[in-house]
């Protein structure tokens, strides 16, 4: 299941990337930014109204509010990257850097993530990563 919800986020993270380039040619890229995450906010709120949820922040480490950057800077570099190099690279680079960044995280153990440490028997796949990227780029 949890595979399965995963893949569906990666295709709907693909079509979103694909729309929001669109959309910055109507936008630039932070309106574009601010339009994705208003719709998703009123989405939520209404969904949370629904099921009578309420948002607790209290007692949160600082360094948690930071994901309001960041989802502005993958939405603006995304729908910015996409009209200029394709949706493909856009995709490749923006998932290479996400599995380095995640590789240091599971090493660490940081943000409360359970330790996976690095081991050898990952850099082959890492390799085929690089080499897929390579190829996407030169082609």
């Amino acid at each position: 299941m949890s595979f399965a919800f995963l893949l569906l986020g990666g295709i709907c993270l693909g079509l979103m990337t694909s729309l929001n380039g669109q959309l910055a040619s109507y936008l630039n890229i932070f309106e574009v930014s601010f339009l994705v995450h208003a719709i998703g906010a009123i989405l939520l709120i209404g969904y949370m109204k629904i099921r009578k949820e309420k948002i607790y922040l209290k007692g949160l480490p600082l360094y948690i509010y930071t994901v309001g950057f960041m989802g502005v800077a993958l939405v603006a570099s995304s729908s910015f990257c996409v009209s200029r190099i394709g949706a493909t690279l856009t995709m490749a680079l923006s998932v290479t850097g996400q599995l380095l960044v995640s590789a240091v995280i599971d090493h660490f153990g940081l943000f409360q993530v359970p330790v996976v440490k690095f081991n050898l028997r990952r850099v082959p796949s890492y390799l085929i990563i690089g080499l897929g990227l390579f190829i996407i780029i030169n082609t």
